[in-house]
């Protein structure tokens, strides 16, 4: 069993000094360790680094020695299948001896395993993947995102009991895959570091590292780690209203002794005018006076002052949290309208139209590859009064831009026939990658939409959901991930005419856990209807889905499933 990893004051700068995070120090418990953070914070980072793929600036890491690292971008790398699975030498060595030209070297690279492709297609079957040995020879690229992640994990069974390190292994995953995910790391002897977002993957973990300017290990499973930091924001908080109290005491106390030392001074003054003592008596009675005076409210402003800055500790220490709800009023819709209508022409696939009335939350379920996004590109083609024919299908490896979909993928006709779609609300769309105007700055790109939208709008939607101030004059193309999907949301919510409708497609893929909160909290004003694909149960939960389409009922009769 490998053992625990220690991180002892990690450095790590980029080539222009941009430090990216310091003095990083803890032990990683050798099990199933969760590890949580922000986006940018450099999670990925240190992981590379304990993989020994990066070098760190200063610092030193122990007990990381062999582990291996599954990276969160396979599903965009060229790399081949064999090389993925980290059999590629073996398979060449196995080639030549196959071929009667093997060395001494080859044979000791082969070893022990002569059935290494056996082995490997046995892992991507228990995985769901059932391909040939010709399919080591393909890209990664040429599989869809599901399918890259799953040979990725397929990898990960294959690693023994060496530490393994998994960055969001479960973005690509359906339902099927992220239960296939779960099984595999709770069954493996060897520990692992698992970077996720995904609360349920989470919730299966032992220990959560979460990272911010440092590393803090937290004992127990994700559901753990919330009540422990809830328990500590709590302890914090009532330090909050115990410095506020101090603090309005001193500020009393203060104002209580220049009422008191103006009273004295007048009096004082009326005393010398009246002469009621010798000048030289008085004139030392003044001096003693205004030196007393001033010596008790230096001393009273140092008390409010050390008030103050004790109040001001104890808000610091609080955890930033996007919790405002925002006013929508605009996106209240009736609750007898019929938002959006799904029936068929020429066939009785369904007794009666599949409809949205009223402000309903309806989640579009499936595994990857049905046809969720072909059905979200109809009904937004609908929506803008196209046809929607030529929309592709996300699930199997298109893109969107805007409403217009990549040329890969199935048609909307071939998967659906004939499928009529009636949408009767104004609607917005916020897709995977949150794309924006890259050249616009936040302003200028959420006001696109509604050029009469007042900037101090803007300013308070943006600020309910997180987004640090003075954000709003930068360009999109600078933002992160989590700040374009702020401005990508604020900009859909806020366009003109506002939207009744809101189709989402898997909007927490990419969110670290201030934005899956910043899009619950911000989603709780909009007063319309949703669409939603995702296969995050719990944040479906939060979003009080109403209800579960099985896009598998839309296919056409005779589309493979």
């Amino acid at each position: 069993m490998s053992a625990a990893i220690t991180v002892s004051d990690l450095d790590y700068r980029l080539g222009d000094d941009t430090e990216i995070f310091s003095r990083l120090t803890a032990t990683i418990p050798a099990d199933l360790v969760g590890l949580v953070g922000d986006n940018g914070i450099g999670k990925s980072t240190l992981a590379r680094i304990l993989a020994g793929r990066l070098r760190a600036s200063s610092g030193t890491v122990t007990g990381a020695d062999g582990a291996v690292y599954i990276d969160q971008l396979l599903p965009h790398s060229t790399q081949r299948v064999d090389a993925a699975l980290d059999i590629a030498p073996v398979r060449q060595a196995l080639a030549r001896a196959l071929a009667g030209e093997a060395t001494g070297a080859d044979f000791d690279l082969i070893g022990d395993d002569w059935d290494i492709e056996e082995r490997a297609l046995a892992a991507l079957s228990e995985l769901g993947l059932l391909l040939s040995v010709s399919d080591f020879d393909r890209s990664l690229s040429s599989f869809s995102g599901g399918q890259a992640t799953r040979i990725g994990l397929a990898r990960a069974a294959l690693v023994g009991d060496t530490w393994l390190i998994l960055d969001e292994p479960s973005n690509n995953l359906d339902e099927d895959g992220r239960t296939l995910l779960t099984s595999l790391l709770t069954e493996r002897r060897g520990p692992t570091l698992v970077i996720s977002h995904d609360r349920t993957l989470l919730s299966h973990m032992t220990s959560i590292i979460e990272m911010t300017d440092r590393l803090r290990v937290y004992g127990g499973n994700f559901d753990d780690y919330e009540a422990m930091v809830a328990a500590e924001e709590e302890a914090k908080q009532q330090k909050v209203t115990d410095a506020k109290k101090t603090h309005q005491i001193e500020k009393r106390q203060r104002i209580e002794l220049e009422t008191k030392l103006a009273r004295a001074d007048r009096k004082a003054k009326k005393d010398k005018e009246n002469k009621r003592r010798p000048k030289i008596v008085m004139n030392g009675l003044t001096n003693f006076a205004e030196k007393s005076a001033a010596k008790r409210r230096g001393d009273k402003a140092a008390d409010e002052a050390t008030a103050w800055n004790e109040l001001a500790t104890a808000k610091d220490a609080l955890r930033r949290s996007s919790s405002v709800r925002l006013d929508l009023p605009d996106t209240q819709v009736h609750a007898t309208k019929r938002v959006l209508e799904i029936s068929t022409a020429a066939s009785a696939r369904f007794e009666r139209p599949q409809t949205i009335v009223g402000p309903e939350r309806i989640r579009l379920t499936g595994p990857n590859g049905s046809g969720k996004s072909t059905l979200l590109a109809a009904i937004l083609a609908a929506a803008n009064g196209q046809d929607g024919q030529d929309e592709q299908d996300e699930d199997t490896g298109g893109a969107v831009e805007g409403h217009v979909w990549a040329e890969t993928g199935p048609p909307i006709a071939e998967l659906f026939g004939d499928l009529a779609i009636t949408v009767s609300a104004p609607t917005a769309h916020l897709d995977q990658q949150y794309r924006l105007p890259g050249e616009l700055t936040v302003m200028e790109a959420v006001r696109s939409g509604n050029p009469q939208l007042d900037p101090h709008r803007v300013h308070e939607v943006l600020a309910a959901m997180g987004l640090r101030a003075g954000r709003t004059d930068q360009i999109c193309k600078t933002l992160s991930g989590g700040e374009r999907f702020r401005v990508a949301l604020a900009s859909g919510l806020l366009q003109d005419p506002a939207p009744q409708l809101l189709i989402l497609d898997e909007p927490g893929n990419n969110l670290d856990l201030s934005s899956l909160e910043a899009l619950v909290t911000a989603l709780e004003g909009f007063g319309g209807a949703m669409v939603i694909v995702t296969h995050d149960d719990r944040l479906a939960a939060e979003l009080s889905v109403d209800a579960e389409w099985d896009v598998r009922e839309f296919l056409r009769t005779d589309a493979v499933d």
